[in-house]
């Protein structure tokens, strides 16, 4: 590997430090037995990164399946070792961390379970675009999966379009912050200067709304790199047979799913009776996409798309479903999701699914446990139950409403379980994340805003303190001005009352960073 090779623009101007939810090997897995791929089980998988940054994706997964191993590779040696720092402080064992260009690995890795690319194919050269789909296929396990994602057509046509001014106007700047200011400061004059009530005025104020809220790093790279290619879907389903691998499904399974559509789409797209690729590609069209993460097997491998029942057992449940409205007076129940669907319920066994998914929150459960909860809370509708099928049915409800983005998947579980102990300990990436003053990372690869009293806390969490422990060093906290307690829209000085609300407080943050996935039991 080679450490001293010249600086990237990634050196110059990282990018942002995130975790990437569907790159979850627990997820990708899932997906693979659901479509009767022999996924491997994460716990012990071999995981590869490419295009990894500074780590914190592949880190996240590293910590919660400690028996895997888990390499990462970037072309920016900044990148590296600002991963490697916060490796070392984590105190995890099973990750490595490379510099090199992929395109020229002198190192044999071996064969990895999972291969993740996020971010990195649309933004390379010809010659790494190559590279990274002839590792996918060299270094992947027979069984292995790959995930790779891009920017894609139709529609990066105009946001293609923007880049391009982008580029113009900031052709004669040389420094990357002062490029990314003045490309912000052209999509700004851009929205302002067209009518509101046109179709690109429209637009641009929703990219400058994007743009607003993104890091400069993100701007720098994703629109203003050299490279930016997007592509069809087929496009890249093409390359990608060139190296002997093939379509397994998209990592949001709820993109693949005609039904998902408006009705007269849905309708029209069922009566072509296209092919999987091309009704893929149409949906695409019909979407106006511009993202895709593909995940990707060997071609030689045998996949079917008929939903089995049997398949998604051993798997485990997240939920996304919360009760809107109780069933009375013959109306049905009414269950929501994260993402505004709504499904209403009359029959039994759908209601009480559904009820027993509402009250999961952000636990995770295995298919199994669901099954029995919910087929143990009905007996009394049925007199005499044949539960194999009862347990079939609900069993494809749960197929189809995961591809409705109602649930989620695993395959396995992290081999340390969420909970509430008398030594509380927290993800170690968390702790640093918290530290740093940065969004917290969940066992799900999610990020969320803590407040001031939570990131202090979090980095408290190691495993060493009790409750009267973590309370003292956080009344000290206080007092040091690392956080303050308000009340009453006032900041509290008496330390007395401090602590009182502290201890007040406690309970109910360690409760929220339990359901969020940030808190772990000892190993």
């Amino acid at each position: 590997m080679n450490e001293g090779q010249s600086p990237t623009s990634y050196d110059i101007l990282p990018y942002p430090a995130y975790t990437i939810p569907a790159t979850h090997i627990g997820k990708i897995g899932a997906m693979g037995r659901i479509f009767g791929l022999n996924a491997a089980d994460p716990a012990r998988a071999r995981v590869l990164e490419l295009g990894c940054g500074s780590c914190f994706n592949i880190l996240a997964m590293a910590q919660i399946f400690p028996e895997g191993e888990f390499v990462g590779i970037d072309a920016s040696k900044r990148q590296i070792e600002a991963g490697r720092e916060v490796i070392a402080k984590t105190g995890v064992t099973n990750l490595r961390l490379l510099v090199a260009d992929i395109s020229k690995l002198e190192e044999d890795l071996g064969k990895f379970d999972y291969i993740i690319s996020h971010g990195l194919f649309s933004w390379v050269p010809q010659e790494i675009k190559d590279a990274i789909l002839r590792i996918s296929s060299e270094n992947l396990a027979p069984n292995g999966i790959a995930y790779v994602s891009y920017n894609c057509l139709p529609g990066w046509h105009m946001r293609g379009g923007l880049r391009d001014m982008m580029l113009m106007h900031t052709s004669g700047i040389s420094n990357p912050l002062e490029k990314v200011a003045q490309s912000r400061a052209l999509v700004k004059f851009l929205a302002e200067s067209c009518p509101e009530d046109t179709h690109y005025g429209k637009y641009l104020r929703q990219e400058l709304e994007k743009i607003n809220k993104a890091d400069d790093g993100y701007i720098a790279h994703d629109f203003l790199e050299a490279d930016n290619d997007p592509l069809y879907f087929t496009d890249f389903l093409k390359a990608a047979a060139k190296f002997g691998l093939g379509y397994l499904g998209d990592a949001d399974p709820s993109t693949m799913i005609i039904q998902n559509l408006p009705g007269p789409a849905a309708q029209t797209l069922k009566s072509l009776k296209l092919g999987l690729l091309a009704t893929e590609q149409y949906m695409d069209f019909v979407r106006n996409r511009t993202f895709r993460s593909t995940l990707l097997c060997h071609s030689s491998e045998t996949l079917s798309r008929t939903l089995d029942p049997a398949r998604i057992a051993g798997l485990h449940v997240t939920s996304r479903v919360a009760l809107k409205q109780e069933p009375a007076e013959g109306k049905p129940a009414v269950f929501t999701s994260e993402n505004g669907t709504e499904l209403s319920a009359n029959e039994p066994v759908t209601v009480e699914m559904f009820r027993q998914l509402s009250q999961l929150g952000k636990s995770s459960q295995s298919v199994e446990g669901l099954l029995e909860g919910a087929l143990a809370s009905m007996v009394d509708h049925f007199k005499e139950p044949d539960t194999a099928a009862i347990k079939s049915a609900l069993s494809r409800l749960l197929q189809q409403v995961y591809f409705r983005k109602m649930v989620d998947f695993t395959l396995g579980a992290p081999s340390r379980r969420t909970a509430i102990s008398s030594n509380p300990e927290a993800l170690p990436l968390a702790r640093q994340q918290a530290a740093r003053g940065l969004k917290i990372t969940s066992q799900r690869l999610d990020m969320s805003v803590a407040d001031p009293y939570e990131l202090k806390l979090i980095t408290l969490c190691d495993g060493s303190r009790d409750r009267g422990a973590l309370i003292a060093d956080l009344v000290a906290a206080m007092e040091n001005k690392e956080f303050h307690i308000g009340e009453h829209n006032q900041p509290v000085t008496d330390p007395e009352r401090a602590k009182f609300l502290i201890e007040r407080l406690y309970d109910a943050a360690m409760h929220n960073l339990t359901n969020r996935g940030i808190l772990l039991a000892p190993a």
